[in-house]
């Protein structure tokens, strides 16, 4: 179970990082550049790739994650990624974070944690919908 949380923590930070690769890339466009700019900076703008990658890179650790964890428990952990960008934003990007924006992600973090407490360990149970694929797929 360690390891799967592990992936997952890296597979969250790095979706963190790539939104603050994609802003700060994104940044040195100027303000209000054009779609075809934006667009172009995906391979043009090292940053820009950079969030992309760093989001391809946490898609495929989420899988990982995925094939060991329940969708139950892992989906609500990536809400860490809004707390994470909002902290790196203000840090890194130098955004101002208002207080009511604090307070909801204060409840985001205590969402997380009653959400990480509640966890009992093992492999994903499987459900009606596992055993309705399974039998769609077998021949005949």
């Amino acid at each position: 179970m360690w390891i799967a949380m592990t992936v997952l923590l890296v597979a969250i930070c790095l979706g963190a990082g790539g939104q603050i690769c994609l802003k700060a890339g994104i940044t040195t466009l100027g303000p209000n550049p054009p779609v075809g700019a934006v667009l172009g900076s995906i391979v043009r703008n090292g940053l820009v790739f950079g969030g992309f990658a760093c989001y391809g890179i946490s898609s495929l650790l989420y899988l990982v994650a995925l094939s060991r964890l329940d969708l139950s428990y892992a989906y609500p952990m990536i809400a860490l990624t809004y707390v994470m960008v909002t902290a790196l934003a203000w840090w890194l990007l130098g955004e101002i974070v208002p207080v009511g924006r604090m307070i909801g992600l204060a409840i985001i973090c205590i969402g997380v944690f009653v959400v990480a407490t509640s966890h009992t360990g093992g492999q994903p149970t499987p459900t009606t919908a596992d055993t309705n694929i399974t039998t769609l797929s077998e021949p005949g």
